[in-house]
């Protein structure tokens, strides 16, 4: 959950009354935020918000929520400025390469002081951090516009031609310097893996090839903002055009009270070149949505009419009309992007009749909640493994490239999912074996006395053709090592004990059975493996581990190992015949 550190100070000059840190306390309870005075800055207050409330992402958006709730404020209305000539941003086809969308506004005759200024580059950096997923999604650019001449153009661009002078910085350098500059920088060095390895990176320019930022590394120190700055342009670039709005709104709504006429921006015409298409931002109108108060009340629990219902919505932010006695219509600001649903105005209407204010009530259906068979046998299976002689591990699900293919002699990864921006060369992979991490254990433990037996119960993971790309695989490993024996035949045994205790016969022609046949994987030593088949179906193998897989992994001893799926094998062998 985000938590803001907000000067209590400017939150009280926000809000236009001093609110005690108990009675902030008490309205986040109401509210269902938390709220703590700050342990290491007695001037600031903490607020821990909601992921999906991004408009309480600074002071300006809190102190707004709080006014409104409490009745000190009106919800504010967000109109345009209308110019002669818009701003323009013209977006080249070179940056479909790499991150090809752009959106902007502007702030007009603005007025920062420290505390203003303070938040506007905070509520930036928490929004960096949330919805902008570090800056991946989402990167805000915002310059003073008095520094810069338009039309801006979008573009993208070979590292070497692109020179200017970071923020805060006094030396010119281009792109490729950069990325070197900022690999020991503490705060910028985890956001260069984003265009580090493109042939081209984005970059925004004014009509005299100034540059005004870097995307998503850094601005330039040339349309730096300051104190004195009164008119602002903000650029946001993005992988993602639907966050780019949202985060554009975010921060023009939140700072555009400081204008000469507060709640007022300027759009800026987008466009793009490749499609000969304009887009312009940000997006002020208005959404609607209708509802019903009979829908409302079974959600909430309570039974209140629908006036009542827009009044309650008034103090969060929403305002609403009464259509009819069973419908009303609410109308969503820009900066409310959480409200998609009918759902959510039922939520906003339970916070704002008091959630302890709801009717205790039982629910209607009785139902009673338990463990999933694959997990409650799950458990069971390793009850009889340990009491079989086995030490359980539970090993890390995330492992190297080369622990799932050359270290095990395996070719390919295609079934793997890999980390985008891995942190280190541990954890490149979903695991699509359990054998690496057993391995890793016996190397772990030398110290120990021979025989070891080792095994886990854990996931892997693999693709999948589904909405989410992946799925985990509950599987069952066992390996047993010793100084001058295999014990390729306890392996064997330990797999007949398993089936015996599941009640899965071998080869039987009325039940659901297994049966063993010779494979041909690498990883084993040739002669010395075997498949593992339920009716036919392949759902493990076991045999000697080659030598070439025992040295890669640092160990000298023979062992003998046994992976099994054991979903496939509780669903579709178990489960049938009991």
């Amino acid at each position: 959950m985000p938590r803001i550190h907000v000067k209590k100070a400017h939150f009280d000059e926000l809000l236009g009354k001093n609110l005690t840190i108990d009675e902030l306390i008490n309205f986040g309870f109401d509210y269902g935020i938390e709220i703590e005075a700050d342990e290491n800055d007695e001037s600031k207050v903490i607020f821990e918000i909601g992921a999906n409330r991004h408009d309480l992402s600074s002071a300006e958006g809190l102190a707004e929520a709080v006014g409104v709730y409490l009745g000190l404020k009106q919800i504010p209305t967000y109109n345009l400025v209308q110019t002669e000539k818009r701003e323009q941003i013209n977006v080249t086809a070179a940056t479909q390469k790499i991150r090809p969308f752009v959106v902007g506004a502007v702030l007009r005759n603005i007025t920062f002081d420290q505390n203003r200024y303070d938040s506007f580059i905070d509520l930036q950096d928490k929004l960096h951090q949330n919805i902008c997923r570090k800056r991946t999604l989402v990167s805000i650019g915002t310059h003073d516009l008095d520094t810069l001449q338009g039309p801006f153009v979008y573009d993208a661009k070979a590292p070497k031609d692109i020179k200017f002078t970071p923020l805060n910085q006094t030396k010119e350098m281009d792109a490729e310097e950069l990325m070197t500059f900022y690999e020991t920088d503490n705060k910028l060095r985890e956001y260069l893996p984003i265009i580090r390895d493109s042939p081209v990176y984005p970059v925004i320019l004014d009509s005299k090839g100034v540059v005004g930022s870097l995307p998503p590394i850094i601005n330039g120190d040339h349309s730096k903002i300051r104190l004195t700055t009164k008119n602002v342009l903000i650029e946001i670039t993005a992988t993602d055009y639907t966050k780019a709005m949202i985060v554009l709104n975010i921060v023009a709504t939140m700072f555009s009270r400081y204008c000469a006429t507060p709640y007022t921006f300027e759009q800026v015409d987008v466009v793009y070149e490749h499609s000969k298409e304009t887009k312009v931002t940000p997006d002020v109108s208005i959404r609607d949505i209708e509802t019903e108060v009979k829908y409302i009340n079974t959600v909430v629990g309570v039974e209140i009419d629908a006036q009542t219902t827009v009044t309650l919505l008034q103090k969060m932010g929403l305002n609403g009309k009464k259509i009819s006695d069973e419908k009303i219509s609410v109308s969503v600001p820009i900066n409310r992007s959480d409200v998609l649903h009918p759902c959510d105005i039922a939520e906003d209407v339970a916070i704002a009749y008091g959630i302890n204010n709801i009717p205790f009530a039982y629910p209607s259906t009785s139902t009673t909640g338990g463990q999933l068979t694959i997990n409650k046998i799950s458990d069971l299976v390793r009850q009889e493994v340990a009491q079989a002689g086995y030490s359980e591990c539970l090993n890390f699900a995330l492992c190297s490239i080369a622990e799932i293919s050359e270290l095990i002699n395996r070719k390919g990864i295609e079934t793997a999912v890999q980390i985008g921006n891995p942190k280190t060369k541990e954890f490149q992979v979903g695991r699509t074996t359990l054998l690496p991490g057993l391995l890793k254990s016996l190397a772990s433990n030398k110290a120990q006395k021979f025989p070891l037996n080792l095994f886990e119960v854990g996931d892997v993971i693999l693709k999948a053709k589904n909405e989410v790309g992946s799925k985990n695989e509950r599987r069952l490993a066992c390996i047993h090592t010793n100084e001058n024996t295999s014990g390729f035949e306890l392996i064997h045994g330990f797999l007949d004990y398993l089936m015996i205790k599941l009640n899965i016969p071998k080869d039987a022609k009325d039940k659901v059975s297994y049966s063993v046949r010779e494979s041909q994987d690498a990883t084993f030593f040739p002669g010395m493996q075997a498949e593992i088949l339920l009716n036919n179906q392949v759902i493990g193998n076991y045999g000697i581990i080659h030598p070439q897989v025992l040295t890669n992994f640092n160990w000298t001893y023979p062992s003998s190992y046994m992976e099994i799926n054991l979903e496939q094998l509780i669903n579709e062998g178990f489960l049938k015949n009991n």
